[in-house]
């Protein structure tokens, strides 16, 4: 009796043993054969997985491409990467399926995040950065925003400080003899406090 499809026999024995995991065979075959890279035994056979998906040689299962890369034509033994800054959701089967990440968002942990506050990105960045010192920015953002005239911020700032009369008036004082000055030149030193806030 001949050995059914997707088992064998070896010369000489009684029996037919079934084909292993990822590998079929022909009718009264003395060998099974391994599915070839690209493709995965369904419903019996050798069948090449489709765009969007990949095998290695004796799979039993197309597996999909992972996020951030794709496979364009059927029979993939494996998917390619997105080039850097560009992410693609699982699955995708084209380059065109790879896209930039908007400004205020970059490639982080292989999808695009949005940007936290205190940095910025520009279209396309693998990576957000934080803003100088006097500027700040919200959560979000493809760049910072200058600190208003008399105020100031720390680098990464989420807002900016402003500068209080009281606190050049006592800056001024201390540059000051230790006794108070006269009170036109104290008047003159919160005048030109104010000045600058203005």
């Amino acid at each position: 009796t001949s050995c059914a499809v997707n088992t064998f026999s070896i010369a000489g024995s009684g029996s037919c043993t079934g084909c292993a995991a990822g590998s079929t065979s022909a009718a009264g075959a003395t060998v099974c054969d391994v599915c070839a890279a690209g493709s995965a035994v369904v419903a019996g056979s050798c069948t090449q997985c489709v765009a969007g998906t990949y095998s290695l040689a004796g799979s039993t299962e197309c597996t999909q491409c992972a996020a951030n890369s794709y496979s364009a034509s059927a029979g993939a033994s494996t998917c390619t990467s997105c080039p850097g800054g560009l992410t693609s959701a699982a699955g995708s089967d084209s380059s065109d399926d790879c896209e930039v990440c908007s400004a205020g968002n970059a490639v982080i942990s292989g999808s695009c995040t949005q940007c936290d506050a205190g940095t910025y990105s520009v279209a396309g960045s693998t990576e957000c950065t934080s803003c100088a010192v006097n500027t700040f920015s919200i959560a979000g953002s493809g760049s910072c925003t200058g600190c208003a005239a008399g105020s100031t911020s720390a680098a990464g700032a989420t807002v900016c400080d402003a500068v209080q009369v009281l606190r050049l008036a006592v800056l001024a004082l201390q540059v000051a003899p230790l006794k108070l000055p006269p009170v036109p030149t104290l008047l003159m030193i919160v005048k030109c406090a104010l000045l600058v806030l203005l």
